[in-house]
């Protein structure tokens, strides 16, 4: 670009001279020449020396309008983490008796982890067991004399206040029925979860007891993980999460597994940012072959946010806007036309821009935005490409 500069401060110096010629041609008629006479051939002169002289343009101030896809993408960062984590607890007190997993484990679903001591357990079922059967023949005594009140009753022989008592009787024992059966419902359930079950096939992550021990209840018992599902969690800046939505698809490179990339999608975005922040976190479904990943393993990659199979683009640089619009500047036939275009979306941080009219696939246009290039200018291509 530099070496056209003398070039074109020649060419410039030529039209100013031939303008003073033509002046001087002029002088010696002036006060019988029209103005506009005047006007007429300082113009002809000069487009005379500017046709015979053309401005010399490189390769590399224009461009071929090309249809072309494109793709943008946004890149990310973050670690896996298990979509199910589990962590375990006892439901009651007790003491633990036998405890045959550690981390590293695989377990299976419904496979007993962690069985507690049942011996006050079943003693307290046997209780309110006891208990309620005892209720219910209670209340069958108090079923049958109500029976025989109502026999009476109708014969005019028992009282109505000796009627509305076996009445009372009955639904008091049906209450004290109720409340015991709950009791024997409730230790049975506390039977029940003193052997400890896997909740899906896994993995034992954390293990916080030892057998032997007693705990108390809603103590930390295990952790159980399922590595064959697992996310992406990648921060993204509150300036680029409006680029991102759920369906996106997502290309991945996992730290340890170099040369291959695990493909995913966005499955959830948080809808605030991190405390202290300013990025949001988002959740990316992996679509994982085997199951040789784990769960903290570092992750980097792209999200793809946009892309257009059949777009138009030309430098951002390329476009130009006067008081009619946008335009640029297509070379046709050796000269310079004014060609206005309507503009759509920026691509790649705003150096390309995409046209969605006004040019076709092939045509000629200048990208450097120089003043003296102006519509109607006569132009010509040399240099290598």
């Amino acid at each position: 670009m530099a070496t056209k500069w003398p070039l074109r401060l020649t060419k410039a110096g030529i039209i100013l001279g031939s303008c003073g010629l033509a002046i001087m041609y002029l002088g010696p008629a002036r006060g019988t020449v029209d103005v506009n006479e005047r006007v007429k051939g300082i113009v002809e002169a000069t487009s005379v020396v500017q046709g015979s002289k053309p401005l010399q343009l490189n390769h590399a101030e224009i461009t071929n309008v090309a249809i072309t896809s494109m793709v943008e993408r946004l890149r990310v960062s973050g670690e896996l983490q298990p979509i199910n984590r589990v962590v375990m607890r006892a439901k009651t007190a007790g003491k633990i008796v036998e405890l045959g997993v550690r981390e590293g484990h695989p377990v299976k679903a419904g496979e007993i982890l962690v069985r507690f001591e049942t011996d006050d357990l079943q003693s307290t079922l046997l209780q309110r067991e006891s208990d309620r059967d005892a209720a219910e023949a209670e209340l069958m005594l108090a079923m049958q004399a109500l029976n025989r009140f109502e026999q009476l009753a109708a014969k005019n022989v028992s009282s109505k206040e000796q009627l509305e008592r076996a009445k009372s009787d009955v639904a008091s024992n049906i209450s004290k029925v109720r409340s015991l059966s709950a009791q024997v419902d409730i230790a049975r359930v506390n039977l029940r979860d003193a052997e400890v079950l896997a909740p899906f096939d896994g993995i034992v992550a954390g293990r916080a007891v030892e057998a032997g021990s007693r705990v108390s209840a809603d103590a930390e018992l295990l952790t159980v993980v399922d590595t064959s599902a697992l996310e992406a969690k990648v921060l993204v800046s509150t300036r680029d999460i409006p680029r991102v939505a759920v369906g996106q698809t997502t290309e991945l490179q996992i730290d340890g597994m170099e040369g291959q990339t695990i493909s995913g999608k966005v499955a959830r975005i948080n809808p605030v940012a991190e405390s202290g922040t300013r990025f949001v976190p988002v959740y990316l479904q992996l679509l994982i072959p085997d199951r040789r990943l784990w769960g903290g393993m570092f992750a980097t990659g792209s999200i793809l946010v946009r892309e257009k199979a059949d777009a138009l683009m030309v430098p951002a640089i390329s476009v130009r806007k006067d008081e009619i619009g946008d335009y640029v500047l297509k070379l046709k036939d050796g000269y310079l036309q004014r060609q206005p275009v309507t503009v759509g979306p920026a691509w790649n941080g705003g150096s390309l821009i995409q046209i969605a009219a006004g040019l076709t696939d092939g045509d000629t246009i200048v990208i450097v935005p120089l003043p003296e290039l102006q519509p109607n200018l006569a132009v010509t291509v040399t240099g290598e490409g």
